[in-house]
């Protein structure tokens, strides 16, 4: 009992101050990392801003405005501190009686020296002889026990087999759940990007300049010639408005359908409510009613979304070469009706998905578009760059680059990438690492953060103010750590991320190949987020 004591009064305290434990000023908080310390050292000694840093494994633990007393108060240490004096340590519990096995038979009187591997108990060789027994495999004990042991043996290589085989399905499901994770993300980022960038405003704007200025020419016209050339101009312009007029009314309608539906649909179900949409028939065949927000389901919602996406692409880009569909260059196809069989006097027209990954070779990366946006490829880049860990070639990543919205961070990039401009990312390294949250390069003048310049003169700009959202796999211009004006200029740094950062900015594009690569390189960070491998880009460029 003595040299159990101390053992149990270490527990109760403070690692770091070495004071008891009470329910006050030194109540035990735990970390995150599963250490605890008194309540006071950690208001005194582990706080660092907004974060606490533990004595033993120096990990971080958030705990933002509301300080160290919203942390968990670890209630078993707690309360082994206040009854530790009522503990009766040392007492040995009562034995039990053991259990008397008798060996002889108690009918027979015999030794039981025989084994029932059917009833699984011994028994004596009159026992053995009996009709009970006529039929059972009876061996003697030293038999059964060997085989016994072989039956064991068998049945735990077996549950080991099974053990590893469970382990490897394990893996093999998380890393699926990751891929689905990792195409939800990327669907985030292409709806948010369909919603900043909506053809429809910019269409409208067009439109009513037209008009203002058709007006205007109106006012002006003197003879009849000019009349009869403003009348073509506006007929023309009609003809455009009503069109697109009808594609939107259809594209909503069909958005309707996708919104209330109580089924999952497949192609033959598209194309029969397109039919239906067309042709003016109920649009919801056998349920024509409006779902109310409580009863749609999200994920009901979301399938038939993709499904009638996929269905797109797959009727836009049905060109078929040695009986393969390609998914790749359907820009240039024209828009076709999306009803094949009878077609009626008008038909839908809807217009080709854009393709924003132009030159790209993975195939189904590039599905998950809204066929209303105007992308064009030289607005959207891809580059590429080519990863070496310690000399050993590790991957690559391609990155998108929206020009679109921002052109003067685009263009930074893309000479630097190139290395047109003199200088570049090729042979810089990645000196940031940090687990689950992103990787920092681009300095290619000392690597370390505090060098690397733009294209431009002034070295330093302003970068675009793209209104993006800083989620898993966008790209960021890093604001420079030289210049002490606080204008949040960007030189040639820049960030990936892994984790939303609600509030970083300069958001310029997004990686579509290679994003478990930026994860693994992450992880090649210590605690303070420097690398401990050299990690470099070996090669890069524009595909």
């Amino acid at each position: 009992m003595e040299s159990v004591v101390p053992e149990f009064e270490e527990l109760m305290l403070c690692g770091y101050c070495k004071q008891k434990f009470n329910e006050t000023d030194q109540s035990p908080k735990l970390l995150s990392c599963k250490h605890y310390f008194c309540l006071q050292c950690m208001r005194t000694n582990l706080n660092k801003g907004q974060e606490l840093y533990c004595v033993y494994c120096w990990k971080r633990t958030e705990i933002g405005e509301l300080g160290p007393e919203s942390l968990p108060t670890y209630a078993p240490v707690l309360c082994l501190t206040k009854n530790f004096s009522q503990l009766k340590l040392g007492v040995k519990a009562p034995d039990k009686p053991a259990k008397v096995i008798s060996e002889n038979c108690h009918t027979h009187a015999m030794p039981l020296a025989l084994w029932c591997h059917t009833c699984c108990s011994p028994v004596c060789r009159a026992c053995a002889t009996t009709t009970d027994h006529a039929t059972h495999q009876i061996k003697s004990q030293n038999e059964a026990k060997d085989q016994l042991i072989a039956e064991l043996q068998i049945d735990l290589a077996s549950m080991n087999k099974m053990l590893s085989e469970i382990q490897r399905l394990a893996m093999q499901q998380r890393e699926f759940l990751l891929k689905i994770l990792e195409a939800c993300v990327t669907l985030k980022t292409h709806v948010e990007a369909d919603l900043t960038n909506n053809a429809s405003h910019f269409e409208l704007t067009e439109t009513r300049d037209t008009l203002a200025k058709l007006r205007l020419n109106l006012s002006m016209a003197e003879n009849l010639s000019d009349v009869h050339n403003l009348y073509s101009s506006v007929n023309v312009e009609k003809q455009r408005l009503q069109l697109r007029y009808q594609e939107m009314y259809l594209q909503c309608q069909l958005d309707d359908l996708i919104r209330n539906s109580s089924v999952i649909f497949d192609f033959q179900l598209l194309k029969q409510a397109l039919s239906n949409i067309h042709n003016g028939d109920p649009v919801y065949p056998g349920n024509s009613r409006i779902l109310s927000t409580s009863q749609q389901n999200p994920i009901l919602f979301l399938a038939n979304y993709c499904m009638s996406q996929l269905y797109s692409r797959h009727m836009l880009s049905k060109q078929n070469v040695n009986g393969t569909l390609d998914y790749h260059n359907h820009n240039s196809i024209p828009p076709i009706s999306y009803l094949a069989h009878n077609p009626p006097q008008q038909h839908l027209v809807m217009p080709a998905p854009k393709n924003i990954y132009q030159e790209n070779n993975l195939m189904m990366q590039n599905i998950i578009h809204s066929p209303q946006i105007r992308n064009p490829a030289n607005m959207c880049p891809l580059y590429y760059f080519n990863i070496e860990v310690n000399g050993a070639q590790l991957g690559r990543i391609v990155i998108e680059v929206r020009a679109d919205v921002a052109p003067k961070m685009a263009k930074n990039f893309g000479l630097l990438t190139t290395g047109e401009a003199g200088m570049g990312y090729k042979g810089c390294q990645i000196f940031q690492c940090w687990e689950g949250e992103s990787v920092i390069t681009g300095d290619f003048e000392l690597n370390n953060g505090r060098g690397g310049r733009s294209i431009f003169e002034d070295s330093y700009f302003l970068p675009d103010d793209t209104k993006l959202m800083a989620v898993r796999g966008t790209v960021g211009m890093r604001r420079t750590q030289k210049r002490h004006d606080n204008l949040g200029m960007v030189g040639s740094q820049f960030r990936i991320i892994l984790q939303e950062m609600r509030g970083f900015t300069g958001i310029f594009g997004h990686v579509v190949e290679g994003l478990e690569l930026v994860e693994k390189i992450s992880t090649y960070g210590d605690t303070a987020g420097k690398p401990t491998k050299n990690i470099l880009i070996a090669k890069c460029g524009k595909l």
